[in-house]
């Protein structure tokens, strides 16, 4: 297997793990048992980690990441829960005998360390999911106590979309920018943006209606540091006075506090990638002078 080959498989196991996420969230937002989501999370949490490190290896390699996914392999189940985590048991055997095909023919030591690792976990996510069905079987599916008129939910499906869409437009710049100190400021908007998003679904679920995650996942052509941190920075201005605007169209106060309390992290962004930026140009001034 050449280098080229080797990158095509990593990047093939990054869209496995980016459509197990998908999926995860998908039951995560509909179900509303704190005691069966909770274990989702922390377990999409873990996929998470497993396309981190995919990525990492084909960066590594000299390649480029895709965040692209696997639409044929997201399988949403329902309407009841035991069958969310059926379909979730399903995608952990489907993972587990992706990478022991894979483990069979990489011949790299350092990603073969990596791929035993991964189907360690996904062995055990496997358990944790029958555990979560047998569950799932005894919980109670209660109705959402109130029903969202479908402008509210329209504009939860909007920005669920947009937050979806910022993970991976800076989980793109993580992998990809060479400054230290930017990209973990990338990584944090990332994560911020998962929480955003993770609130945003739970809540569309809570009102009765169906999060919409399909929407166009090509990350924004890199720039030269500088102009990619002005843009994240106008970006992050109008994600905010969006957020809003669109709390204005909203009568219900628990989605509106929810938006506002979102709309205060934006405005946080923007003020640490000005801080960013102040701190670059500095360095930039000084260095010119010292050329002088």
């Amino acid at each position: 297997m050449n280098k080229k080959e080797l990158i095509n498989l990593l990047l093939y196991d990054v869209a496995l793990e980016h459509s197990a996420i998908v999926q995860y969230l998908y039951h995560i937002f509909l179900i509303t048992d704190k005691n069966i989501t909770e274990e989702v999370e922390s377990i999409a949490r873990q996929e998470m980690r497993h396309l981190k490190w995919f990525a990492q290896k084909v960066v590594k390699l000299g390649g480029q990441v895709v965040l692209d996914r696997l639409e044929d392999m997201i399988v949403i189940g329902g309407p009841d829960w035991a069958d969310m985590m059926a379909k979730d048991i399903d995608a952990e055997q489907m993972a587990i005998d992706t990478y022991t095909k894979q483990l069979e023919i990489v011949k790299d030591d350092e990603i073969k360390r990596l791929l035993e690792r991964v189907i360690k976990d996904e062995e055990d996510h496997k358990i944790e999911f029958t555990e979560l069905m047998e569950l799932a079987k005894e919980s109670v599916m209660l109705e959402g106590e109130k029903k969202a008129d479908p402008q509210t939910l329209q504009v939860l499906n909007k920005f669920l979309k947009e937050e979806y869409q910022t993970i991976i437009n800076y989980l793109y710049q993580f992998f990809h920018t060479k400054d230290c100190t930017y990209k973990d400021i990338m990584l944090d908007l990332a994560i911020e943006s998962m929480t955003h998003m993770g609130k945003i679904g739970e809540k569309i679920g809570e009102l009765g209606g169906m999060p919409d995650i399909n929407t166009d996942l090509s990350p924004k052509p890199l720039k030269k540091l500088e102009e990619q941190v002005k843009q994240e920075i106008e970006y992050e201005k109008s994600t905010g006075k969006d957020y809003n605007e669109e709390m204005q169209k909203v009568k219900d106060p628990e989605v509106q506090r929810l938006l506002r309390f979102i709309e205060n992290q934006e405005e946080y962004h923007k003020h640490m990638l000005s801080e960013f930026f102040k701190t670059m140009r500095r360095l930039t001034v000084g260095n010119l002078k010292k050329d002088d």
